[in-house]
C-alpha cells in the first residue's frame, strides 16, 4: 500500500473517533466490570504527567440534554410520557463539566490509594449519579465496591439513592444498581424499596416497563427474595397488575415473582389474576401473559383462578384470544378441568369445527380425556359432509377418526357408519378436503369388542 493510500485509510478511522477526546476505549463489552488489574493500570496512567491529553472533557450540558451521551433515544425506553427525568431539571449536575480531567488531576487522585477514593467521592457526591450513567466511569464505581470498602460504598449509594430510579433505567447505571443490591445491606435494601415503593408509587411500574429497569426491578426481586421486604414489592406490583400484564417488559417482571418468590406472598397478584382474568383472556398481549401466568400459579388459588376461567368457557372458546387460555387450561392436563371444558362446549363443537381458531381448541379436547363429548355431538349433528368440505372442519374430523380408532372406542365404528349413512356423501369425491375424510373411511373396518 502506497503512502497516500495509508494517509487516506488514518484519515477515515480518524474521523470514527469520539469528538469529546481521545479517551482510550475499553474493550470489554458493554456493562462488564474490568478487573481490578485493569483498575490499578488506569490509575498509573492518571497519576502520569501526561494525564491531560488522556482525559476528555465533557460538555455535560449537551450530554445531559441528548440522553446521557448514548445519541438518539432508544425505541424500547417508553416511559409514559407524563414522567420527566429530574436530572434533566438539575441545573448543579449542567454545571460540573470537565470534572474528570479537573477534579482527578486537581485533587491529586491516586488509583492505588484508599483515601483517595473516598476524598474524590466526598468532594463529587453530587456528581456521582452522573458518573454512574457513563459507560467507563460505571465501570470504576463498580470497581469501588468489589473493593468491600463500607465507607467507599456509603458515599456511592448516598450519591445515588435520591435518583434510584434513574440508575435503574439507566444502560450503563443499572449494573451499578445490581452491584449495590447485591451487598444485601438491609438498610441500604429498605431505602431502595421505600424510594421505589413510597417516595412515589409510579416508581417501580415505571421501572418495570423500561428496557432496563426491568432487569433491575427483577435483580431486586431476586436478592429480596426471602426478605419481609419483597412483600412491599409485591404490593406495589399488585397495585399495576393490569397495566404490567399488559406490557411486554412489566409482566416479565410479575412472573419473575411467580418463578421466586412463595406463593403466599405472591396472593396479592393471585388475587389480582382472579379479579382480571377475564379482561385479560380477551385482550390481546394480555392473553399470552395470562397463559404464563396460569403455568405458574401455585396453591389453592390456582384452582380458583381456573374455575373463574371455566365458567365462561363458551364464550372464550369463541373469542380470538380467549380461545387460546382455553387452550393453555386443557394443556395442563388436568383431568377435572378438561372434564368441566369439554362438557361445557357440548353443542358447539361443530360451530367451533369450522373455525380457524375454534378446529384448533376442538382438535385438543379430541386429544384429551374429554374425547367422547366431542364425538357423541358428531354422531348426533346432520352436518357431518358439510364439516368434511369445510377448510378446517375436515381436519378436525380427520382427528377425530384417528383419536378413537387409536383407543379401540366403539365411537370409531359408529363415526365411521355415520359417515357412510350421509345421503350426500359421494358430492366429497368432487372435494378436495372431502377425499381426505373418504380415504379414512374407505379402508375396511375391524369388529372393535367382540371375540
Amino acid at each position: 500500500m502506497d503512502s497516500t493510500s495509508l494517509e487516506t485509510l488514518q484519515h477515515s478511522f480518524g474521523n470514527l473517533r469520539v469528538n469529546h477526546g481521545n479517551m482510550p476505549s475499553s474493550s470489554l463489552p458493554t456493562g462488564v466490570l474490568p478487573s481490578l488489574e485493569s483498575s490499578y493500570r488506569v490509575g498509573s496512567t492518571l497519576g502520569s504527567s501526561n494525564t491531560s491529553s488522556l482525559l476528555p472533557s465533557f460538555d455535560f450540558t449537551e450530554i445531559l440534554r441528548r440522553g446521557y451521551g448514548f445519541g438518539e433515544p432508544d425505541p424500547y425506553f417508553l416511559a409514559p410520557p407524563t414522567w420527566k427525568d429530574p436530572l434533566l431539571n438539575h441545573a448543579s449536575f449542567l454545571n460540573h463539566a470537565s470534572f474528570f480531567s479537573e477534579d482527578l488531576l486537581g485533587n491529586g487522585f491516586n488509583m492505588g490509594n484508599d483515601e483517595s477514593y473516598v476524598g474524590f467521592l466526598q468532594s463529587n457526591k453530587e456528581k456521582i449519579i452522573t458518573m454512574a450513567m457513563l459507560e467507563e466511569s460505571s465501570k470504576q464505581l463498580q470497581g469501588f465496591i468489589l473493593m468491600k470498602d463500607t465507607n467507599i460504598t456509603n458515599l456511592i449509594f448516598e450519591g445515588v439513592i435520591d435518583n434510584i430510579f434513574q440508575l435503574m433505567t439507566s444502560q450503563y447505571g443499572r449494573y451499578l444498581f445490581q452491584k449495590l443490591v447485591e451487598l444485601k445491606d438491609e438498610n441500604m435494601l429498605q431505602m431502595i424499596v421505600e424510594k421505589l415503593t413510597k417516595s412515589d408509587r409510579n416508581n417501580i411500574y415505571n421501572a418495570s416497563i423500561d428496557r432496563y429497569g426491568s432487569y433491575s426491578v427483577k435483580k431486586l426481586i431476586k436478592v429480596l427474595q426471602k426478605s419481609p421486604l419483597v412483600s412491599e414489592v409485591v404490593k406495589a406490583l399488585a397495585n399495576s397488575f393490569w397495566d404490567l400484564m399488559i406490557y411486554q417488559t412489566g409482566h416479565y417482571v410479575i412472573l419473575e415473582c411467580l418463578d421466586i418468590v412463595d406463593s403466599q406472598r405472591n396472593d396479592l397478584l393471585y388475587i389480582e389474576a382472579i379479579d382480571k382474568c377475564l379482561k385479560l383472556a380477551t385482550d390481546e398481549r394480555g392473553c399470552a401473559a395470562l397463559n404464563s401466568f396460569i403455568e405458574r400459579i401455585k396453591g389453592p388459588r390456582r384452582d380458583q383462578l381456573l374455575e373463574e376461567i371455566c365458567e365462561q368457557v363458551v364464550f372464550l372458546s369463541q373469542h380470538l384470544e380467549g380461545n387460546f387460555v382455553v387452550q393453555c387450561i386443557l394443556g395442563l392436563q388436568n383431568p377435572a378441568f378438561i372434564q368441566k371444558i369439554c362438557y361445557k362446549l357440548r353443542g358447539y363443537y361443530v360451530k367451533l369445527s369450522m373455525q380457524k381458531r375454534g378446529s384448533h381448541l376442538v382438535e385438543k379436547c379430541l386429544k384429551s380425556s374429554g374425547m367422547v363429548h366431542v364425538v357423541q355431538e358428531f354422531l348426533q349433528s346432520n352436518q357431518l359432509v358439510q364439516l368434511a368440505k369445510d377448510r378446517y372442519g375436515n381436519y378436525v374430523l380427520q382427528t377425530a377418526l384417528k383419536e378413537v380408532k387409536k383407543v379401540s372406542c366403539p365411537l370409531h365404528e359408529s363415526l365411521v357408519m355415520k359417515l357412510r349413512s350421509c345421503h350426500n356423501l359421494r358430492d366429497l369425491n368432487h372435494h378436495g378436503y372431502g377425499r381426505n375424510i373418504l380415504s379414512l373411511i374407505a379402508a375396511p373396518m375391524v369388529p372393535l369388542n367382540r371375540a
